[in-house]
């Protein structure tokens, strides 16, 4: 248990970093106040023995003295409960802000290792698990301190009853211990599967109008009824060993007392001890079996919450171990020459590009075509620095892209995404997160084109967009979106297939942005759409992960199968 907590300790204090001045002031006063708490049943019985001698002027002395340690020990418990709550409210800050943070970081791949329902509960519930350890453990630590103080006393009048109470303890701590321990098991099971279960309803809730569409309601609530049970099975065993410590292995304490009261009453009737020590001992002994409680209570308490912990740990830790690109290049006066030269990139083991070389130049739109599979995306992510190439060099402006720091990459680069995401807010805090300056971003919405259309609705740029703007069509959201990407003043904008499922207007109007946004930008873009390859000043054809071909659109319908038959389907 101590190894094991002191353990979890050094892991809470690892991440929570934050002013700890007041956890100091809670352990001071949380120690003096257990030691007045010790005060109460030694008054108590000078006053049974004072009455039950006649001396009712010291009984009342003793009844004031009491008085005045229930006052201290209140005041204590307040000071103790406003000090605690002042730290966490900092750590909970810092612990959010933390794992928000490392969320940022996630590659592609990180559903694969953590739970979209486990990142959401671990964002909740898991920091308000957590904030309770650094108390438990202290309180845990001063019980035991207590523990020892109450051995103390029992030793002093008698050894024999000290040893005793000792092995009552002793027997009582190790049967409570590994139901602790199968407490915590089937508790880490209740968790995976409530995470697995929020999982799932997430993803019912974004596919609310295919499941209503195919029908399939019934399905998923079996599949979902799948988790509950196993969420059910789980949480009756934990409560299981639960309630088993505190009703049938809690007996040891019972009947330890009973057999101390035989002993006591012996003692009592040869004299050889006097009923105020009767009474010190008896209720000594009850704070003996409340601190051997509490130590368990806490100790399962600490070991729930560094579930919580260790939880949180994996996901920071992911983010934090996920592939980071801070080189040294601070120039930001970018020109937004990109060139791929001899790259070549595999996924799980899966070559995606072959030996890929071509140039995309500021002032022209270049499209990237191809069937699906044919590599186009991972072209993107390859330019976002999501992953790094297996071989070869991508270079913008003839420096590597991995030298470039996080900040002036990322001030430089941007995309616009075929489903691309708008937040629950307005269409000015939307585009706030990327530039405050309003004339900035009445600028922008103008020049895509969509900035009447703002000024049409009601409350204008102040109109609430429902997430993902589900209250704007898809037209109004893409250019939305073409403006927020603007405001990033980036050199170099990618977009991927932005036209797609958008009605002929609407397209029309992006391809004419386009010719507008060439003039002061480097556009790659992938696309199916046949009037924007018209226009394209270069058109890469990809096939196979290799490149087949580069031109203008009436070149390569004159000379290339492979695109003459992606242009035609």
């Amino acid at each position: 248990m101590f190894t094991r907590n002191i353990k979890i300790t050094k892991d809470y204090f690892s991440l929570v970093k934050s002013r700890k001045k007041y956890l100091i002031t809670f352990i001071i006063i949380d120690l003096i106040n257990v030691l007045i708490s010790l005060l109460v049943p030694y008054f108590i019985s000078l006053i049974v023995q004072n009455v039950t001698n006649s001396l009712y002027d010291t009984a009342f002395i003793f009844v004031i003295l009491l008085g005045i340690t229930y006052l201290f020990n209140k005041v204590g418990s307040y000071c103790i409960s406003w000090c605690y709550a002042s730290f966490f409210k900092e750590a909970y800050v810092e612990v959010h802000r933390l794992l928000v943070n490392s969320i940022y970081n996630f590659d592609e791949e990180y559903s694969k290792k953590i739970s979209i329902g486990k990142i959401i509960n671990s964002s909740n519930t898991d920091i308000i698990n957590i904030a309770e350890i650094p108390s438990f453990i202290i309180e845990l630590s001063i019980e035991l301190i207590k523990l020892l103080v109450i051995y103390f006393v029992f030793a002093k009048q008698s050894i024999l009853i000290a040893l005793y109470i000792i092995i009552i303890d002793l027997i009582y701590y190790n049967f409570a211990k590994k139901c602790n321990r199968k407490n915590n098991f089937y508790l880490q099971k209740q968790r995976n599967y409530a995470d697995k279960i929020t999982g799932m309803l997430s993803q019912i809730l974004t596919g609310l109008k295919d499941i209503k569409s195919f029908g399939i309601g019934d399905k998923l609530n079996n599949k979902l009824d799948s988790y509950r049970k196993k969420w059910q099975k789980s949480y009756f065993l934990k409560r299981k060993y639960f309630f088993t410590r505190k009703t049938l292995i809690g007996l040891i304490i019972d009947f330890g007392k009973l057999v101390l009261y035989f002993i006591l009453i012996i003692l009592l009737m040869n004299n050889k001890i006097e009923i105020a020590m009767f009474l010190l001992l008896i209720s000594y002994y009850d704070k003996a079996k409340k601190s051997i409680n509490d130590i368990m209570e806490f100790d399962v308490s600490i070991m729930e919450e560094s579930v919580s912990l260790y939880r949180i740990n994996e996901i920071i830790n992911y983010g934090n171990n996920a592939l980071k690109l801070d080189g040294i290049i601070y120039n930001d006066n970018i020109i937004g020459l990109v060139e791929f030269k001899n790259v070549s990139f595999k996924y799980n083991q899966l070559p995606i590009l072959k030996n890929v070389s071509f140039v995309a130049k500021p002032n022209q739109v270049t499209t990237i075509v191809g069937k699906t599979g044919t590599g186009k995306t991972t072209i993107f992510n390859l330019l976002l620095r999501m992953y790094k190439v297996d071989s070869g060099k991508i270079f913008i402006d003839n420096l590597n892209i991995y030298d470039y720091s996080k900040n002036v990459y990322n001030s430089n680069i941007s995309i616009v995404n075929q489903k691309t995401f708008i937040f629950n807010m307005s269409i000015r805090a939307n585009l706030s997160l990327i530039e405050s300056n309003k004339k900035r971003q009445i600028d922008a919405c103008k020049r895509v084109g969509i900035h009447d259309f703002i000024m049409s609705l009601p409350d204008g740029y102040n109109t609430i967009l429902k997430e993902d703007a589900t209250n704007i069509s898809g037209g109004q959201k893409q250019l939305l979106s073409l403006a927020r990407a603007l405001l990033t003043t980036s050199e170099i904008l990618l977009l991927d297939e932005v036209t797609s499922s958008l009605d002929p207007n609407t397209t029309n109007k992006i391809i004419k942005l386009l010719d507008d946004l060439k003039t002061d930008h480097t556009l790659i873009v992938i696309t199916h759409n046949k009037d924007l390859m018209k226009v394209a000043d270069k058109i890469i054809v990809l096939n196979n992960g290799k490149i087949e071909c580069t031109g203008k659109h009436e070149k390569l319908l004159k000379d290339n199968d492979i695109y003459r038959r992606l242009y035609n389907k």
